[in-house]
């Protein structure tokens, strides 16, 4: 076929197309096919007729990209249960050894704690054997339903996305979703003499059929291009994600809610279930003086009667009766009064599970999906029946706008609509995507346009489509009070996720940051740097009023000082197709961590953090060049952000981690005076010299009763004026100590 050519560009060999769409359970293949093809244009439309459908494929390059759009319409007199559209992309080479052909999708870390497999390779449940990397879990992430040799089909919301390579060269293709209006994305890959197919699906969530009355269109839409960083996860899919970004609605993930500030979850650091509205409202007073970024007090799972396990959609059923009035003597409203009063905004925990034991299952249990080849004792409400459409809304008016919650975390809530098995009771005359469409939105109908959204479980996997209506997303297990295990399973994944850059539309989050009660020291440090690094901080946890004297306290501190949440973070030197090379030693971004951005040289050019999730101490080599660091006739330093130990770092630097350990650096020139550390959060922060003295400028956010600023050279003749009004301070050798009484303009003059 002439169209073929479109192909061409992408370098993926003699590649060709075929379509087709499945009905009932029996492929169709097309009576008859016009193809229209202008050369001149780089266009092509494929029209193929079916007995009762119209099938109209649309092809057009952009530069080395193809977007394609997919119209299927009945075009008979009756409704037709329309099972998937196929199209197959074959004789896709990459110019050597078929054998090191593999395909990447974000899926694979996920369930099976790898990120590539070979072409051929057919994932099973007893291919995701226990690896050892996580010795609580074993294998349990493959749990029923998740594996299997159809890629991206997991309930997991991946990012929608493939990559198709081989070891041997940075050249590869890849293919993305463009819209989950209606259908998702599952894949097939395969070798056929010595070629790849790349089998691409256009399925159904929650439904096997798609049932489509007379007259109805679907449409489907897609990208296809190529990549010559097939070596590299930080930039697999960044022209996917350019053409993608011009085709998402506006994102509630890319506004500033959860960027610039923290919320205070009731579930981590070994608090679960045990919580009252006196707590609370301690903490939250607690968080307003001495954690200024934090803006939400989130009431998690155990304020119903009926708990464990978890429960919420469901309490609004028993009326009054659902609030546990030991915990909330006044009620849900009285509570959400009090934290406003603080000066706090709050949120609420909703599960989207019924357990079966409650009353609302046990009166209502046609309102229900059968959930049991999963979650045995609990069933998620069916959206495609009306009674229990009805029913959730109207619990969202009495938990959202009855009760005064300005925010959400929506939690075990996206079985019925993320699914790929066939669950629905009712009509299927609508997938999954659509029901998770109205049912998102309605929770925006009842929500605040500031409001804190959160995604939980099923947890997500970078899905940027869900940052149409949340602002943020849970892409990692429950830390809990501490668990060494989950929290190097949490590394794991949030490699994948962070690797795709779409943090800017929306916000992942590493659960919660606290005192981690159940890690010992090292590992605390570990799971605070890891979150700082990887700018995920959205939650903070524990009883932080009555941990005064912890020697965590402090670090913990600092380390949210300046919460940049979705700002980019990059890995070094990581081979992510060497099985060997798991996890990434090395993370790093181009800002202080202690401000959002600065200029000339007043800062460190870039923050490191090193990483050892092994059992045994090691050394880890980095050099400028690591970190696309210009060659400086100076030099460059390394500081130690925890122990103020200095490294030289003119050609490489081999630092000592220990085991579980981590070490945060920052990278400065070796000349010059610049401000290296510090405990106060800045917008900004630049510097300027005056004859023999150096004026820096910080516009601090918050105040900060025990400000430490840290330079590289000792200090000598400081002056310090806040506001127009001078302070008064101590000089440790290079730190600077003092009070700052608010946020607002910081000048400090030193002599060099």
């Amino acid at each position: 076929m002439e169209y073929n050519t479109l192909f061409k560009k992408l370098k993926c060999g003699p590649m060709g197309m075929v379509a087709h769409i499945t009905v009932n359970g029996k492929p169709q293949i097309s009576k008859k096919c016009d193809v229209f093809y202008d050369k001149k244009n780089h266009f092509a439309q494929l029209s193929m007729r079916y007995d009762d459908f119209q099938d109209d494929i649309y092809l057009k390059e952009t530069g080395t990209d193809i977007i394609g759009k997919r119209v299927l319409q009945n075009t008979s007199q009756q409704s037709q249960k329309l099972d998937e559209m196929v199209v197959e992309f074959n004789g896709i080479t990459f110019g050597l050894s078929p054998r090191d052909d593999f395909f990447y999708h974000n899926e694979n870390p996920r369930i099976y704690e790898v990120m590539t497999f070979p072409v051929d390779y057919k994932r099973s449940a007893t291919d995701a054997k226990d690896t050892g990397f996580d010795f609580v879990a074993g294998n349990r992430w493959a749990d029923p339903g998740t594996c299997g040799d159809l890629i991206g089909a997991s309930i997991y919301q991946p990012f929608p996305a493939i990559l198709l390579g081989n070891y041997k060269t940075r050249h590869g293709l890849v293919h993305g979703t463009l819209s989950q209006k209606v259908c998702y994305h599952c894949y097939l890959v395969a070798h056929d003499n010595d070629a790849v197919k790349l089998t691409v699906f256009s399925r159904f969530k929650g439904t096997k059929t798609l049932t489509m009355a007379p007259g109805r269109i679907i449409t489907d839409e897609w990208y296809l291009g190529s990549t010559e960083h097939a070596d590299d996860l930080d930039h697999l899919f960044d022209n996917y994600t350019a053409i993608l970004r011009k085709f998402l609605p506006p994102m509630h993930g890319a506004t500033d809610v959860n960027r610039l500030s923290m919320v205070w979850g009731s579930w981590n650091d070994g608090i679960y279930r045990d919580i009252s509205e006196k707590m609370l409202l301690q903490e939250a007073r607690h968080l307003k003086k001495h954690f200024p970024m934090v803006e939400w007090i989130q009431v998690d799972d155990g304020y119903a009667v009926n708990v464990p396990p978890a429960h919420g959609l469901g309490v609004p059923y028993e009326g009054d009766n659902g609030i546990d009035k030991n915990k909330f003597p006044n009620g849900m409203r009285h509570f959400t009064d009090e934290v406003r009063k603080i000066g706090l905004k709050p949120a609420i925990w909703i599960g989207g599970f019924c357990p079966k034991k409650t009353p609302i299952y046990k009166e209502h249990p046609d309102w229900f999906i059968d959930y049991d080849y999963r979650v045995p004792n609990n069933a998620p409400l069916d959206p495609t029946l009306p009674d229990a459409r009805k029913y959730m809304t109207s619990a969202l008016d009495t938990l959202i706008l009855e009760y005064g919650f300005d925010g959400v975390k929506q939690d075990f809530w996206s079985y019925a609509f993320e699914d790929s098995h066939d669950l629905f009771n009712g009509p299927r005359d609508h997938s999954g995507y659509e029901y998770r469409d109205w049912w998102l939105k309605e929770f925006r109908k009842r929500l605040p346009a500031y409001a804190h959204f959160q995604s939980g479980c099923d947890i997500a996997m970078g899905n940027p489509f869900l940052g149409e209506f949340y602002s943020n997303y849970r892409y990692g297990i429950d830390i809990g009070s501490g668990n060494w295990d989950y929290v190097k399973t949490n590394f794991l994944w949030g490699v994948a996720c962070f690797a795709t850059h779409t943090n800017d539309l929306f916000v992942p989050n590493s659960d919660s940051v606290g005192l981690f009660p159940g890690l010992n020291d090292t590992e605390a440090m570990f799971c605070l740097n890891y979150c700082l690094m990887t700018h995920s901080m959205v939650e903070i946890a524990g009883k932080l009023s009555q941990a005064p004297d912890s020697s965590r306290l402090k670090a913990l501190k600092k380390a949210v000082c300046c919460p940049n949440n979705g700002a980019d973070v990059f890995l070094a030197n990581y081979d992510y197709r060497d099985h060997q090379h798991q996890i990434p030693e090395v993370l790093y971004f181009n800002t202080p961590f202690f401000a959002l951005k600065a200029s000339g040289d007043a800062v460190p050019l870039c923050t490191i953090g090193l990483f050892n999730i092994e059992e045994n101490d090691k050394i880890i080599t980095i050099r400028p060049k690591d970190f696309k660091l210009p060659k400086s006739c100076d030099g460059y330093m390394l500081t130690d952000v925890w122990t103020g130990e200095f490294f030289a770092f003119d050609q490489s630097a081999s630092i000592p981690v220990v085991a579980h350990g981590s070490r945060l650096l920052v990278v400065n020139h070796a000349e010059g005076q610049q401000l290296v550390d510090s405990n106060i959060g800045a917008f900004d922060v630049t510097s300027a010299g005056e004859g023999k003295y150096v004026r820096f400028i910080i516009n601090a956010r918050y105040k900060q009763p025990e400000a430490c600023l840290c330079f590289a050279k000792p200090l000598e003749q400081v002056v310090i004026a806040h506001n127009n009004t001078y302070l008064n301070y101590k000089v440790d050798d290079c730190c600077l100590l003092f009070n700052l009484p608010s946020s607002g303009k910081l000048i400090i003059q030193m002599k060099l």
